[in-house]
């Protein structure tokens, strides 16, 4: 690959022999993550021209990577004299960073440069500038907000009843939009001793049953949810009111996925369940959710609750990890952008960036 001029093309021809790999694993990704990977890469390389690099897509090296990341963060590129000094009014967000840092590093690898991408912290003087905020430093739930949760579920039942129940099983547990409208509640209970060989035990003593959740998950991930109360209950009876049939989901049997998707966001917008409104999305519920989880097996509040931490280390970090489990993640550090998180991080080591076009 030499002709720089076709540069397009070319990243085209590699992304029709990788994009539906998985980064990792043996299996394929979705069309959203092809899609957004695309865009990602197609946009770093035509921002690398703008600012007067012209690598050919088999050609990325690390000085393109400093460039890239001095632009994301708002910094001034090369100097006046050289014609390539350029800047943005805003930095990008960290997270937005990491995405695009992420889809570099699988990129490198597809053209046989593993190892070539650095953590993001390692380009940059100030690591705040690339560092998500997953620990929460603030409750984003909806009682944490001071929002009625019953008052308005209420509310949206009366716009719509399949709306409401679906927020009643985003709070009772923990479901994302698209898991409570493709729900199968008939049959989704199972005792904790049909529980997978393997499966974390720490903090489901106690727990009689777990909702089996699949169909609308991440990655069609499978996971469990504790059934811990009769408010639980009472959910999962009103889904199973609403699913007729045994195979029956609590989403519109009428529409498509996609419309019922639609309904919902339009339900909930109406029912003032924003940031601009009243504060929270649905999307707190799981935040709720995750609280009161936490809440029930540790007997004490999570750190973004005010809680003192009544656990010792180990503990605490199998805690986290059950939480994330029960969420639908695998990684215990996810659970802190619920529960909060007392961690500190460790400075880390800068690249070393030489910029010349």
């Amino acid at each position: 690959m030499t002709n720089n001029s076709n540069w397009k093309t070319q990243l085209d021809m590699i992304l029709l022999e990788h994009n539906g790999k998985h980064a990792y694993r043996n299996k394929v990704v979705s069309h959203n993550t092809m899609e957004a990977r695309k865009l990602g890469l197609e946009r770093a390389f035509t921002t690398l021209r703008a600012l007067g690099f012209k690598p050919t897509p088999d050609n990325l090296s690390s000085k393109h990577l400093c460039a890239l990341m001095l632009h994301w963060t708002g910094k001034t590129i090369g100097s006046p004299r050289q014609g390539v000094a350029k800047t943005v009014r805003q930095p990008f967000s960290p997270a937005y960073i990491q995405q695009q840092m992420s889809f570099l590093r699988v990129f490198a690898r597809w053209i046989g440069k593993p190892g070539l991408v650095q953590s993001a912290e390692q380009y940059v003087h100030d690591v705040h500038l690339v560092t998500r905020h997953y620990s929460a430093d603030s409750d984003k739930s909806w009682t944490g907000n001071g929002v009625n949760v019953d008052t308005i579920i209420d509310a949206v039942t009366a716009m719509d009843d399949r709306v409401g129940t679906q927020l009643r099983m985003l709070l009772a547990f923990g479901l994302r939009r698209k898991e409570a409208v493709m729900f199968c509640p008939h049959a989704a209970e199972v005792p904790a001793y049909a529980l997978p060989a393997g499966y974390p035990q720490h903090g489901t003593d106690g727990f009689i049953s777990f909702l089996r959740i699949k169909r609308g998950t991440k990655g069609g991930r499978l996971r469990f949810a504790a059934v811990r109360n009769d408010a639980q209950r009472r959910a999962l009876s009103e889904a199973c009111r609403l699913a007729r049939f045994r195979h029956s989901h609590i989403g519109h049997p009428d529409l498509t996925l996609k419309q019922s998707l639609d309904l919902f966001s339009n339900v909930v917008r109406k029912a003032g369940l924003t940031k601009t409104d009243l504060g929270v999305t649905p999307h707190g519920l799981r935040h709720e959710f995750a609280g009161d989880l936490f809440f029930d097996i540790a007997d004490c509040q999570a750190p973004v609750r005010a809680g003192q931490l009544c656990l010792d280390t180990e503990a605490l970090r199998a805690l986290y990890h059950q939480v994330a489990l029960q969420l639908g993640h695998n990684r215990p550090q996810i659970s802190n952008a619920y529960l909060g998180s007392p961690m500190q991080k460790k400075p880390v080591q800068e690249a070393d960036c030489d910029l010349v076009p």
